[in-house]
């Protein structure tokens, strides 16, 4: 969703469709410039979520500072003790949105804390992948009942983590080859199969943002795309790409101006590859080159800013 830019509404003043003695009223209407309470609002909230952050990277790096003079039990009580109280506090008392995803993010990095102290003290011989892993499905039911997105977005963040730890491990290579290409279409499909699950799902489950999985096929696809361009991945990656291109534009068109952003960075990155690919590598052809980027550029920019004000 894009927000009415005062740079919108002089653009309409100047192609007639608000009248200038209407402007005044329309930047109030649209809080330009915002008024000192929702600075007040956003402070609030910047606090509120950098003290999260402080108090639980400050609470790990306690532990980790004093683990010479701690004990296992009192490394466990300080990770554990803040842990059960954030939850009891979860249940008990009702919170508003705001609060609550904060609180909800505390105790997620809790949680991680608490997994690596488990991991060092007890299982050193565990594989990093396993404590992603767990993390992540550990969190599951927290995002759920919290209908967090942040926490949403952490889960799947950390599931690509211990996917790409255990490809590494050579543990899956019945299935599929062990090399970067493999890796990158299992990325890139399942970042797809989620980016088209989120679309369907419906809004009030408060699951992670359907953008976020669909940029990454997008930046999968592309990759893979640079790579077939010098023999190195499969030519069946160029159907879809072409898939996600046409996907995006569909999904994203007069909607959200930054993936269809990074769709120009997409087709510009393959361009540019192709046509150094067959450009000699002298002084001449990166000067050309560089006039065909900068080209390219200014028209990629020329038409967000289109779609930009077409939507508005």
């Amino acid at each position: 969703m894009l927000v009415t830019s005062r740079q919108t509404l002089l653009d309409w003043v100047r192609r007639g469709r608000l009248p200038r003695e209407s402007l005044p009223a329309a930047l109030a209407l649209c809080d330009l410039p915002p008024a000192p309470v929702r600075w007040q609002w956003l402070f609030d909230r910047l606090l509120l979520w950098l003290g999260c952050l402080c108090l639980g990277a400050g609470l790990v790096f306690f532990v980790a500072f004093n683990w010479q003079a701690l004990g296992r039990l009192s490394r466990l009580a300080l990770l554990e003790l803040p842990l059960l109280a954030m939850l009891l506090v979860l249940w008990r008392k009702p919170l508003a949105d705001t609060p609550r995803q904060t609180l909800l993010l505390a105790v997620a990095l809790n949680i991680g804390a608490l997994l690596a102290l488990v991991g060092q003290t007890y299982q050193t011989g565990a594989d990093p992948w396993q404590l992603f892993a767990t993390w992540a499905l550990l969190l599951l039911p927290l995002a759920a009942l919290g209908r967090s997105p942040l926490l949403w977005t952490l889960c799947w963040l950390l599931g690509q983590l211990a996917l790409v730890l255990y490809w590494r491990l050579g543990l899956i290579d019945l299935f599929f080859s062990f090399d970067e290409e493999a890796l990158g279409w299992c990325l890139t499909l399942l970042n797809a199969a989620l980016w088209g699950a989120l679309i369907l799902a419906p809004a009030r489950l408060g699951l992670m943002p359907s953008w976020l999985p669909g940029l990454a096929a997008g930046l999968g696809v592309t990759l893979l795309a640079l790579l077939a361009l010098f023999d190195a991945a499969s030519p069946w990656v160029w159907p879809a790409w072409l898939a996600w291109l046409g996907a995006a534009y569909l999904r994203w068109h007069h909607r959200f101006i930054a993936g269809l952003a990074m769709g120009c960075l997409s087709l510009i990155a393959v361009i540019l590859a192709a046509l150094g690919k067959w450009m000699e590598p002298d002084m001449n052809g990166f000067l050309l080159l560089s006039l065909i980027a900068i080209g390219l550029s200014v028209a990629a920019s020329r038409w967000l800013q289109q779609q930009r004000r077409s939507h508005a």
